[in-house]
């Protein structure tokens, strides 16, 4: 095999013409025919090579590298662990080996210095053989790729990664004779074990010493037959990386009874419907590790094209478990309006001390509901999603290993890397506690300083070990939405993306990107506060056109808030006055009796939720927002507690696109491909292929 062999090369192999494709360093044997099909197309394609059309996707090259480096990093901190614990358990045994050394050589003292002598050199010798038998034992890991079809992860993982087998099972007999040409041209026999037959009976099937350190799904369209016989193949703080390539069902409200068929959960509706489907996928993992006291730690969630990708790490522990409930969360989701969202979790996990102040956690049920059947913001109903994944979707430190890796890769070998750094720094970034301390107050500095000393490995001898996360990390602003989805519902211009983190810091509060999709923000504002924003810049940089909002849409009842229809209040009462013209504008709009009944519900609602916000409505004499009080009045504009945010309408919005492009700066000031551009036409999963079984 001559290694300057590219795609172009035509070789005959075993008799047979083959155009020879390289990835990494692996090499993957093609037939002619199949050229057609990796362009996306079934011209000239050949009956007897459709059933491979798809067996090679160079779609998926950037999925294939990620998982080499995904792997590779958990790779070296499972052999770091595996040492460490090594290192401990020949420590304990030559310490042992000592002291009975000490307490035999006392006892023989008195029976004659030469024989105590004699046995002592004995007993040391052996020692020494038996120690250096453990210190030379090299740690290894195994990779179960499930569904291997050709096998080219399988030649990846065995030519890139130091595993000691893989086993690539497929249950495509056509499969199984075209991966052992693969793996005979790459002359990897020794580490690679083809297999024919069911992944979920061969995962079932194995005991203790036979599962796996690694199990990689990567199906044609849903994970989800295979994810409970994975969880039963994996070891003890095991990899298992999940695929799922049926975007239209976990990231689209197309289907609901199916996403909730295969993922055990309703899928959102909005711009960030890829992360819930991130959050579904993590969810049912969760949920079918449960059931067999396991938990599991998300490493690295991504939502990349048209598929999404997890890294999760498996461990056995009855205890972990108990963390999974506080984990799980419902979201009232104002799809069908403004698109605002509110979260619910299923349990509640608090930290707390017993009697000599040892911290333990407490589980217990969670008060709900935490919003109401109509939108606060806009009015419009909100519908429920979920349950799914509350917790983190991302470990920064593994994250970080994989970014270290980088600089050490072969752009030749790993063409994807540019992307790859993109993307992860995306994801890092996402995480608004790595926010840098400039941007932070004493307190938020000191509490994640604590953190990220509890969060530290132990043995800064082993710096490739990745910590695991608190099991109670609960995600506490998950999702992220897109300017140009805030825009549209104002009719507004869309507002740059700098200018408006810069209105989210000067109001004191954090702002992110998502991996997602671009144009995107993560924040820990409230939704009271991004309309808010939202309110100003219309007011002052993009005034609506008469006439584009009207009566009754999402909108309206939005920009019904402004500070300038505030002051414009005259008959003493805002709430009430506000309600009327919402109940006016219900009776001029409503269609029949049943819309008219749902528009006067809304307008309740909203007159609820401003009471609420303003308990001192009713009040004529009180000052309104903006203005300043009138000599004499006693009564004054109330102000925020100590600890609490002020209320949104006083506060002092700057669209600083300088303040904007350094919170985008903060983190990385290198250029990167965040966000790439499909190469070509097409670009999406090829036509699925026709199995030949056995």
């Amino acid at each position: 095999m001559d290694s300057s062999t590219n795609s172009s090369d035509l070789v005959q192999f075993r008799d047979t013409d083959y155009l020879v494709i390289k990835e990494g360093r692996a090499y993957i044997l093609n037939p002619p025919a199949q050229e057609a099909a990796s362009k996306a197309t079934r011209r000239d394609l050949k009956e007897e090579d459709e059933s491979q059309s798809v067996f090679y996707n160079p779609i998926q090259q950037f999925n294939r590298d990620l998982s080499v480096l995904a792997i590779r990093a958990y790779g070296e901190s499972l052999l770091e662990s595996k040492k460490q614990k090594l290192k401990k358990r020949v420590s304990g045994k030559k310490r042992k080996r000592e002291a009975d050394t000490e307490d035999q050589a006392i006892k023989l003292a008195a029976e004659g210095a030469n024989e105590t002598k004699t046995e002592s050199s004995e007993q040391t010798g052996n020692g020494k053989k038996e120690a250096a038998s453990d210190s030379t034992a090299e740690p290894s890991y195994t990779i179960l790729d499930a569904l291997s079809a050709t096998g080219l992860r399988a030649l990846r993982y065995a030519s890139e990664l130091p595993v000691s087998k893989v086993v690539a099972n497929d249950l495509s007999a056509s499969a199984i004779k075209s991966m052992k040409t693969n793996i005979e041209y790459n002359k990897l026999q020794d580490r690679i074990q083809p297999r024919l037959g069911d992944a979920r009976a061969y995962m079932y099937g194995l005991n203790a010493l036979q599962k796996f350190d690694v199990i990689d799904l990567d199906p044609y369209g849903t994970a989800s037959p295979f994810i409970d016989a994975a969880i039963q193949g994996i070891r003890d703080g095991g990899l298992l990386c999940v695929t799922c390539t049926d975007a239209g069902v976990w990231a689209s409200t197309g289907y609901p009874e199916k996403a909730f068929s295969l993922y055990g959960g309703v899928s959102i509706k909005g711009s960030h419907s890829h992360e819930g489907g991130l959050r579904l996928i993590l969810n049912s993992l969760a949920m079918s590790a449960a059931k067999y006291g396991l938990s599991i730690e998300p490493l690295l969630s991504l939502s990349i094209d048209f598929y999404a990708r997890v890294f999760v790490r498996v461990y056995r522990s009855p205890a972990l478990v108990k963390f999974t409930a506080g984990n799980t969360m419902l979201v009232y989701n104002c799809d069908s309006g403004c698109g605002a969202w509110s979260i619910q979790p299923l349990a509640a996990t608090k930290q707390r001390l017993d009697k000599k102040g040892n911290p333990f956690y407490h589980y217990g049920l969670a008060q709900g509901p935490s919003a109401g059947p109509h939108c606060e913001h806009c009015g419009f109903k909100t519908h429920i999603a979920g349950p799914m994944w509350g917790g983190p979707l991302h470990n920064p430190h593994y994250i970080q290993r994989i970014l270290a890796l980088l600089p050490t890769l072969d752009p030749e070998t790993y063409q994807t890397i540019p992307r790859i750094e993109g993307m992860l720094t995306t994801a890092l970034e996402e995480d608004l506690d790595l926010t840098p301390a400039a941007t932070k107050s004493g307190n938020q500095q000191q509490t994640n300083e604590a953190e990220t000393a509890e969060t530290k490995p132990e043995d800064s001898e082993y710096p490739a070990i990745v910590p695991r996360m608190d099991p109670a990390a609960r995600e506490p602003f998950p999702f992220y939405f897109q300017l140009s989805a805030l825009s549209k519902v104002l009719h507004c211009s869309t507002i740059p993306i700098d200018e408006f983190r810069g209105a989210i810091r000067s109001c004191g509060y954090r702002s992110t990107r998502s991996h997602a999709k671009p144009n995107s923000i993560r924040t820990d504002a409230p939704w009271s506060v991004i309309w808010e924003i939202m309110r100003e810049w219309v007011r002052q940089h993009s005034p609506i056109k008469e006439g584009s909002l009207k009566p009754g849409t999402p909108g309206a009842a939005i920009m019904a808030k402004s500070r300038d229809n505030l002051r414009n209040v005259h008959d003493g009462d805002q709430c009430l006055a506000l309600m009327k013209r919402d109940l006016l504008d219900a009776i001029e709009s409503g269609r029949d009796v049943s819309d008219l009944i749902t528009k006067v519900e809304a307008s309740l609602y909203r007159s609820g939720s401003r009471q609420a916000l303003n308990p001192t409505a009713g009040s004529v004499d009180r000052v309104l927002p903006g203005t300043a009080p009138q000599p004499g009045d006693a009564t004054k504009q109330p102000t925020a507690r100590p600890g609490e945010r002020p209320h949104p309408s006083s506060l002092e919005v700057k669209f600083d696109a300088a303040l904007g492009r350094e919170a985008s700066a903060a983190h990385s000031k290198k250029r990167l491909v965040r966000y790439q551009i499909n190469p070509r036409a097409n670009w999406g999963p090829l036509n699925r292929a026709a199995v030949a079984l056995k």
